[in-house]
């Protein structure tokens, strides 16, 4: 068997550049470390923007619904509530907590003022829970944006949708009323002929 003895200059040599890559010299290391905070100081700043961005599409969609609205796409529901005469706005997860499956909220827009409002909110009872303070609400993390803007499309779809079924109730209820109003008119004329020629004394 050959063995290559520790004495040997290859051997040395070796262990010399190896301990070098292994081990930078403080500045190197301070390198990195002052570019790795630079890159971290930047995500940060990006995200906050794209927080910021979230929230304000969230308070768009809230306008467009109806309180106690919501609608369900991909294993995430929104869910639309008032807070002090204005709709805000929370996404809903199902999520398994040991042997049960529990609701966790993330507020979407409105803040700390909407958290506690959810706290006591009526959402949907077709996709929610109880209200009360057992009901876990928080504030909407960048993974809880990130999940909201990824199916916004298709929230909006579904708002649209919604929007365009109440407009034609309305307008059959309005055509309904027209045609009513039609009907008590001419009836009252035929009552008024019927009036006019009975005889009189």
């Amino acid at each position: 068997m050959c063995q290559l003895r520790r004495s040997t200059p290859v051997l040395s040599e070796f262990m010399l550049r190896f301990d070098v890559q292994r081990d930078p010299n403080p500045r190197q290391l301070q390198e990195h470390f002052d570019r790795a905070a630079k890159l971290r100081g930047e995500l940060r700043k990006k995200e906050n923007r794209i927080k910021r961005q979230a929230q304000q599409l969230a308070w768009g969609l809230a306008a467009l619904m109806e309180s106690g609205h919501s609608h369900h796409r991909i294993g995430l529901s929104i869910h639309a509530f008032e807070v002090e005469g204005r709709t805000c706005l929370a996404s809903g997860y199902l999520e398994e907590r040991g042997d049960k499956f529990e609701y966790r909220y993330a507020v979407l827009c409105g803040g700390e003022a909407a958290r506690r409002a959810l706290k006591t909110a009526q959402l949907d009872p077709g996709d929610s829970d109880e209200p009360g303070p057992q009901r876990r609400v928080g504030l909407a993390t960048y993974e809880d944006y990130e999940d909201f803007v990824e199916r916004l499309p298709r929230f909006v779809k579904d708002v649209i949708r919604d929007l365009e079924a109440q407009v034609e109730h309305a307008k059959a209820i309005e055509d309904s009323n027209q045609a009513v109003g039609k009907e008590i008119r001419s009836a009252a004329k035929r009552f008024s002929r019927r009036a006019a020629d009975m005889p009189t004394g």
